[in-house]
């Protein structure tokens, strides 16, 4: 059963993660599916297969919160699930609490696109992202009954797509 907490509160990015982005990797270094050598999935700007690049030896971050920062999908915000590496047209947000969730992923993405740059190339740089309000609620547990929900129901898209 779904409890919802009235203690919802408006809070910038930063004061919730640590804000900080991915490192530049070449593609040739990545294969494009999982093997022996290559177990971490790599997320970059593109936007087929959700950001996904390919897969590479070495991760840099595990369960956290990632988003578009530069071309035409600036703005968009993904919960990465486990271990993975992220390139540096990447932004990622890190919280050890357990805000970086689906849940809160979902609420980021709702808002991000407003603050992109559209000045040549679109932009969502990172001192921007930090700066971005957000209503939250404090509980965590409420936040994983409304990820799980999130999941579900993304699950059952892609099972019926």
């Amino acid at each position: 059963m779904l409890i919802i907490d009235d203690t919802w509160e408006q809070r910038k990015v930063n004061e919730i993660f640590k804000v900080t982005r991915g490192q530049v990797l070449a593609a040739s270094l990545t294969t494009p599916e999982k093997n022996r050598g290559n177990i971490y999935p790599v997320y970059s700007s593109q936007t087929k297969d959700n950001g996904l690049l390919g897969y590479y030896s070495e991760y840099l971050f595990e369960n956290a919160i990632t988003w578009t920062t530069d071309g035409a999908n600036a703005g968009t915000v993904n919960f990465r699930p486990g271990r993975f590496y992220s390139t540096n047209v990447n932004g990622v947000l890190i919280n050890e609490n357990g805000y970086a969730c689906y849940a809160v992923s979902e609420i980021i993405n709702k808002v991000a696109y407003k603050y992109v740059s559209k000045v040549g190339n679109p932009k969502l740089m990172n001192n921007v992202m930090a700066e971005i309000n957000i209503m939250i609620t404090p509980n965590i547990d409420e936040l994983k009954q409304i990820s799980k929900l999130i999941e579900a129901y993304n699950q059952y898209i892609t099972l019926h797509q």
